[in-house]
Formats: structure tokens, sequence, C-alpha cells
């Protein structure tokens, strides 16, 4: 951008593409510093399926890391700064790669001594923002960021491993609804229809890097609480592995279309999808992988966009400790 001419305004700032904000129960320069320590994410790894390394200066002093990731198998290598920003923010910019212009913006907000509300905003370049998988939507933005808060809250103030973050038993108190419908069907149909919700949830668990532990304790939460059954180690190791050997041998997206295709023939649309939904959300957040393959299931089950959406945030609320908006009533 050349200088500004005697009597012109400055150029406005472009108006963010999505915006998403979280709590941080720590004091405001402590999550400030966490934020600005760009060695954290090289040393600690906390950015779940990425992985940084420092490169060398460049001609003008800038200091740059390489941002690798496996998205469906396609490596996607870029080159980002990550830097103090106007008014003390945090800004990561993307510099070389297929996201090149694009940046998020983070400020921080003190809401009293020890809480301090992170608000990121992103700027999308002119080729738009993609991660292997297409330009993501202001949702998948939103999502995206939301990942990020999520993961350096989580190098903040420690992971339990083995947990599925917030209240799972209220997101599925929706789904329980549906589940009470089950119990109509013959046993035949019931057996069928309880194949086709583990093994949607189950796929979009293992479409990334396999399920962690947070999304698995989310799956024994889910057959506890509609088939007040315990899924034991072997069952699960079972399940894990035919899911994993399904997506290895029809693709991720044809996989998903296809148990979305299912569960629309059933009648169980929705119920399906919530609760892949809720398995996806409870750990790191939907990344762009499973946010593909949770469409390519919505679009088998004859749903679209925006029922997804309105999946995805009431599944939100609950797990954040709100109500559900109780949209998600009408699918189940």
């Amino acid at each position: 951008m050349g200088p500004v001419a005697a009597g012109e305004a400055p150029p406005a700032e472009p108006s963010a593409t999505a915006s998403a904000w979280l709590d941080f129960e720590c004091p405001v320069e402590t999550v400030r510093t966490a934020f600005l320590d760009a060695d954290l994410v090289v040393r600690s790894k906390i950015h779940r399926g990425m992985r940084f390394q420092w490169l060398p200066r460049t001609a003008d002093g800038e200091r740059r890391l390489r941002q690798q990731m496996t998205v469906l198998d396609q490596r996607i290598v870029e080159e980002v700064v990550l830097e103090e920003g106007p008014g003390r923010t945090w800004v990561k910019r993307f510099v070389e790669g297929p996201n090149a212009g694009t940046r998020f913006v983070a400020r921080f907000d003190p809401l009293g001594e020890r809480v301090t509300r992170v608000t990121m905003h992103a700027y999308v370049g002119k080729s738009g923002f993609a991660l292997g998988l297409g330009k993501l939507s202001p949702l998948g933005l939103e999502k995206a960021m939301a990942r990020v808060m999520g993961e350096y809250k989580k190098a903040l103030q420690g992971y339990e491993p083995g947990r599925a973050r917030g209240a799972v038993l209220q997101a599925l108190a929706v789904a329980q609804r549906g589940s009470l419908a089950m119990r109509a069907l013959d046993e035949t149909k019931r057996k069928a229809l309880t194949a086709a919700l583990l093994e949607s949830a189950w796929a979009i668990a293992c479409v990334d890097e396999g399920p962690d532990e947070a999304e698995r304790d989310a799956m024994r939460a889910i057959v506890a609480g509609i088939w007040h059954a315990t899924l034991s180690a072997e069952m699960e190791e079972r399940m894990v592995a035919a899911a994993v050997a399904s997506i290895a041998k029809e693709g991720a997206a044809a996989r998903c279309v296809g148990l979305g295709k299912r569960l629309k023939a059933l009648g169980f649309e929705g119920l399906g999808l919530s609760l892949a939904v809720l398995v996806a959300e409870v750990s790191h957040g939907l990344d762009p992988a499973e946010l593909d393959a949770l469409r390519r299931l919505a679009s088998g089950a004859g749903l679209d966009d925006r029922d997804l959406e309105d999946i995805v945030r009431d599944i939100d609320g609950a797990l954040g400790g709100g109500e559900t908006s109780s949209r998600v009533s009408r699918f189940v």
C-alpha cells in the first residue's frame, strides 16, 4: 500500500470474515504471554495435527514458522508469522502457501482479575481460506479459530486425558428423546439403526488422526446414555478398527455419504448427525476434516448446511453448559 495523499482518508480496515471468542480462567497478561510465545507451538505441539518448525530469518529480519498438516492424505505446507500487533493484539499472518494474505487477530480483554476473554477475527486473503478441503465458510472459519483458542486454553490450564469436555450428558438430552422412538422399532430395524448410528459417529471420529481419548469417552457416554450399556474395551477397539478400515477402503467422503443415506432410509438422520457432531466437538472442537466429513454425512442424509449449522450450534451450547435452542428437536 502506497502513502496516503494529503486530504485523503486512509483506507478502512477490511471487515472480518468470521469471529469467535473464548473465556480463559487466567489473568490477561498470562494469556497474552502464552499466545505471543511462538516457541510454545514449536516445542509443545499444542495444535493437534499440526507441526511447526523455525525457519532462518529473512533478509529483513522476519522470523517465520513452517506450518505442516495433513488433511485426508493431502500434505499442506505454509509459512506463517506469529507476532504482536497494534493494541497488544496477537496476529498470525499467512505469508507463503495457499492461504497467503490471511490474518488471524486476537484481542485480550480482562473480565475481572482472573478471567480473560480472547476474541479472534479472521481477515481472509484474496484467494479465500482453505485447509485442503476447499474454501472454509464463515462457520468453518469460526470453528477453526475456536479450535485454536481451545488448544491454547488447554496448554495454559492442562488437559486431563480420557475425559470429554463440557456437559456431554446435557448435550445428549435431545438425542435421548430420539432414543425413545427407537424403542418402538422392531428388533431387526432397531439393530440396523444402532449399527448405523455407531458407525456414523466412529467414522467422524476417525477421519482426522483417529479417535482421541475424549472422543472415545464421548462414545462411551453415548452408549451408556442411549442404550444403557457399557462399551467394553474389546468392542471399542473392534469398532475403531472397522471404521478405519472402511474409510481406507471407500474413502472418507464416500463412506460418510453412504452412512448418511443409511440414516435417512432408517428415518433417524437428525439423531445420527447430532451424535456425530457431539463426538467430533468434545475434545479439540471441529477440525477441517471433521467438518467436511459432517457435511458429507448431512448431504447423504438429505440435510443441508443450515441444518448442520443448527445442530453444531446447539451441541456447542450444550457442551458449554448453556441451553440448546431446541431447533435440533425437529430432527429427532
